[in-house]
């Protein structure tokens, strides 16, 4: 069967509310900027004003349990992850041509990832560099190491040393008819405190944390490539690129379809966040129940991009740079952030209590004056924090 394109675009990334105090703002702060009825800003000096006192981020990190800190959304952040201490970068955006990036999560400093001295990235005058060793593809941080795909392996890196934690050997027969010579490829994996749940097309298979045995494997009735696994109190909700969603009970291993013209399943306290694109093929955000009953439209507009943290979703259209704040306690939303306006990311971990938006920002009049951005806010609005690269060094 021949797939469908792949449609997904890795959009956008990053607000005071006008004269009352609503959605994503601090019960204890003014906002950032004053905007009007239709979300524009009225006071782009104070804007201009905050983004220039960037303040040590001092980010909020709770029960974390040295479990997976990636987060997938509409367009899977899978080149960002988190640990207790930094978030990690390590996709080509947001970097000022650094290579890999982390971000102290307490003092906002922006740190390579490479350890050698004066660096200059090229392979040939610096092969230990770990932008040179590594493709980190699928990055989570787990513990103090960073877990991710190559190929069918998993493997953990630790400064610079590497070892293969994981070798898949498994395939199903709709591998091995569609990706013949890749047929034991790893698609996504995902871990929590005692298991790792590696996806191929059409299969999971459940490891034991600790010795990487395979303890499950469930083949999963799908007509087309998996798309952004989401596992959740013992079962796992997924879609296709034929846009269906399901969810496998891990236990037993039945699969139910729940429903049609869905791309991305995020469960969070017994409720499904998910994009429809039954209306002109445009990603709107929904809610149901886990079952997929009683949905309810959150916002208007489509969605690029989203991520979830302290009852709020934070999320971007594809075609505007705004990032925006969508309350699902009172049903209202804010922008927060506009300051980056071409490919840009979203993330979060559940124990932090910080957006990260990453990407860079063109002049529209001069595009040759642009430079890479690193945003930041509090998950209840507060806090605006950016930084941009000017060539050399990251500066507020």
């Amino acid at each position: 069967m021949k797939k469908p394109a792949r449609i997904l675009s890795m959009a956008v990334a990053a607000a005071l509310s006008a004269s009352m105090l609503t959605a994503c703002q601090s019960k204890e702060k003014q906002t950032y900027f004053e905007e009007n009825s239709k979300g524009e800003i009225v006071d782009s000096a104070l804007f201009e004003k905050i983004e220039q006192e960037s303040q040590p981020l001092n980010t909020k990190v709770e029960n974390y349990n040295c479990h997976s800190g990636r987060i997938l959304s509409v367009s899977p952040s899978s080149y960002m992850t988190f640990d207790d201490k930094f978030m990690y970068n390590c996709s080509s955006e947001g970097t000022g041509g650094q290579g890999y990036l982390k971000i102290d999560l307490q003092s906002g400093e922006v740190i390579p990832l490479c350890n050698v001295a004066g660096c200059t990235h090229d392979p040939n005058d610096f092969p230990d560099c770990i932008n040179n060793r590594c493709y980190f593809n699928g990055v989570t941080a787990v513990g103090d190491e960073l877990w991710y795909r190559e190929g069918n392996k998993i493997i953990a890196a630790k400064g610079d040393k590497e070892e293969v934690i994981y070798e898949n050997k498994y395939c199903t027969e709709f591998e091995e008819t569609e990706s013949p010579d890749n047929k034991y490829a790893i698609a996504y994996f995902t871990v929590d405190d005692k298991n790792v749940y590696v996806f191929g097309n059409a299969y999971v298979l459940q490891l034991d944390r600790n010795t990487m045995q395979v303890l499950k494997a469930i083949d999963l009735p799908t007509e087309a490539d998996l798309y952004a696994p989401f596992v959740y109190k013992g079962s796992i909700y997924f879609t296709n690129y034929l846009f269906e969603a399901f969810r496998t009970d891990i236990e037993s291993g039945e699969t139910t379809k729940l429903g049609d013209h869905i791309l991305c399943v995020y469960v969070k306290n017994d409720t499904v966040y998910y994009a429809d694109n039954s209306v002109s093929g445009k990603l709107v955000l929904y809610s149901a129940d886990l079952d997929f009953k009683d949905p309810e439209k959150l916002v208007e507009t489509a969605v690029g991009s989203f991520v979830i943290n302290d009852n709020k979703i934070f999320y971007s259209a594809p075609d505007d740079s705004k990032v925006m704040c969508f309350d699902i306690d009172s049903g209202e939303s804010i922008m927060l952030y506009d300051g980056i306006n071409t490919s840009a990311y979203l993330a979060t971990a559940d124990y932090i209590d910080r957006v990260f938006i990453v990407g860079e920002y063109v002049d529209p009049d001069d595009t040759t004056d642009k430079y890479d951005v690193i945003a930041s806010v509090r998950s209840d609005g507060s806090d605006l924090w950016v930084k941009r690269f000017d060539g050399v060094t990251w500066k507020n």
